[in-house]
């Protein structure tokens, strides 16, 4: 007989399964090295302004499209249209550039991060979505695990 947590075990290791793919664990990198070299006080000058920025609407969209795919699709994968990304990218640039800019020292309001939010946004929907799709679609992506 199944328990509970046979059931959570199985769902938590299949959406982790899922969830880190190449493309997004190279988010992940790309994120920790940028802070790293601001912690080191050495910041890369382009790289520092937007490749955070850039990779940031993909890591909230691809967290939501696998969580939503468990929770409300029964594993099965799905995509988001562009304009749903799109609407993603300006809530998250009107929060970080518009409004947390009046209420922290941290975060300070600049239109080239907001244009790096939409080109992530449109990387993902034109790129990264498309290969989680067919991965999962076609059963590649979908690994069993280990039952003790």
């Amino acid at each position: 007989m199944r328990s509970n947590s046979y059931v959570d075990r199985h769902f938590l290791c299949a959406l982790v399964k899922n969830l880190f793919d190449g493309i997004f664990i190279f988010y992940w990198l790309c994120w920790f090295f940028i802070r790293f070299t601001r912690l080191q006080h050495f910041p890369i000058p382009f790289l520092n302004s937007w490749l955070t920025d850039l990779v940031f609407v993909p890591i909230i969209v691809h967290v939501a499209s696998i969580t939503g795919s468990f929770l409300f699709n029964k594993g099965k994968p799905h995509g988001y249209p562009l304009y749903q990304i799109w609407l993603i990218s300006a809530i998250v640039s009107l929060l970080f550039e518009y409004l947390m800019p009046s209420y922290t020292d941290y975060n300070t309001g600049d239109p080239y991060d907001v244009i790096a939010y939409f080109m992530g946004g449109l990387f993902y929907f034109l790129f990264h979505q498309p290969r989680y799709i067919k991965k999962s679609s076609d059963g590649t992506n979908h690994v069993i695990c280990k039952q003790n």
